[in-house]
């Protein structure tokens, strides 16, 4: 039997703990991509699972979580294949979860790594599981045929095309709607669009989008 929901906490940028100690339900279950683990019991919470080579974890942090009940998912290969995130995302996928929430994985003076993590929103939903990376003003998901945003008026909505071309894009709730629309990657066409009302509604009939929702303060 699966579960409702995983968050998965990779080692980025968690500045404000409160923030994300919110968005975690009780019936929620937290994987934690090696790293990650350090936000996680900063918050006072415990892991269901720690997925990775312990490379980011130190000794102090490692005996913290030797006395909790978790399960260990370590990787054996010394080659590094698989980044500690992507492992955790595979292993989340594994408990059946009906959606996915990824926190941690922005920020950092790492443009490869933060290239990467998105692109690693291609393994959900593929898997055809809804899956987010959020942090404290953007949340970013990949869609492939139709997404609804919530927010409030005003917010930022980017859209992104990571195929070379996505076509027959439609949207509603927009500033500048469009109406079987094309975006071309490498295209700035689909920048900072703003919510006119408390939801959004993205579709595309083929190519894949990367919709940025940056909250306005």
């Amino acid at each position: 039997m699966g579960t409702s929901r995983v968050v998965v906490f990779a080692g980025g940028d968690c500045r404000d703990l409160n923030f994300y100690r919110r968005l975690i339900g009780p019936r929620d279950r937290i994987v934690c991509a090696d790293g990650g683990s350090r936000h996680v019991l900063a918050m006072g919470l415990s892991p269901f699972a720690v997925v990775g080579d312990l490379d980011s974890v130190d000794r102090a942090l490692e005996e913290k979580l030797k006395q909790l009940p978790l399960e260990w998912i370590r990787n054996p290969s010394l080659d590094q294949e698989q980044s500690d995130l992507e492992m955790a995302l595979v292993y989340a996928l594994s408990l059946e979860p009906a959606e996915l929430l990824i926190c941690g994985a922005l920020g950092g003076d790492r443009v490869d790594h933060l290239l990467a993590n998105l692109h690693l929103l291609l393994i959900p939903l593929q898997a055809g599981v809804e899956a987010r990376i959020v942090d404290e003003g953007q949340t970013i998901g990949l869609l492939d045929r139709e997404m609804i945003i919530s927010g409030r008026p005003g917010d930022y909505l980017s859209l992104l095309s990571l195929t070379l071309k996505t076509t027959g894009i439609t949207t509603q709730g927009l500033k500048y709607p469009l109406h079987g629309g094309t975006l071309n990657f490498g295209s700035t066409r689909g920048l900072s669009n703003e919510l006119i009302s408390p939801s959004a509604r993205v579709a595309a009939s083929s190519g894949l989008l990367l919709v940025v929702h940056t909250t306005r303060r």
